[in-house]
């Protein structure tokens, strides 16, 4: 009896560790961090396109090295000051757009535009990030529905691969 056992708990830990193990895979998909990089929430949203929070110098770096061309920062100006990130960004030959998000009101088809702009169909690799991809969830969502017409549904699911948290409601508001 006391053998018996002894398998039983055996096979409850294997298939503990292996639904574990299949848990781990099925959250990590594309919007994981393959490149590397030390910025907070980063994903992969699409094809070219990276998302996450406020990068380190080392990042924009490694994102030239990595052939990416647009940076896209959502941050207002009073965010963010430890280096000038136009400066570093265009001196490592990379495109610098700063579309700055500070409340719900920036959420509007103006930013939306310039996003779009500035993304150019993702012919080339691109960064957008803002403190923690919550604000670059929230307008990619916008964009996705607004722009290429995705469904409600589609636009809100993309923007959560993207970061998108607390501004789902905000986002909820603008979408058709």
């Amino acid at each position: 009896m006391h053998y018996l056992r002894s398998i039983k708990e055996n096979a409850i830990k294997i298939g503990m560790m292996l639904f574990m193990s299949l848990a781990l895979q099925v959250c990590s998909n594309e919007t994981t961090n393959p490149a590397g990089y030390n910025m907070k929430n980063t994903a992969n949203p699409a094809f070219n396109l990276t998302t996450g929070g406020q990068p380190s110098k080392a990042d924009l770096a490694k994102m030239a090295k990595n052939g990416v061309k647009v940076i896209v920062n959502l941050r207002t100006k009073s965010e963010f000051n430890k280096f000038d990130e136009k400066k570093v960004v265009e001196s490592l030959g990379m495109k610098y757009v700063s579309i700055p998000i500070g409340d719900d009101k920036d959420f509007n088809l103006n930013n939306v535009n310039l996003l779009d702009q500035a993304l150019a169909d993702l012919k080339d690799p691109a960064v957008v990030y803002c403190a923690s991809s919550n604000r670059v969830g929230g307008l990619l969502a916008l964009r996705e529905n607004l722009i290429k017409k995705s469904t409600a549904q589609d636009s809100l699911k993309f923007g959560r691969k993207a970061g998108m948290r607390s501004t789902e409601k905000t986002v909820k508001k603008l979408i058709k």
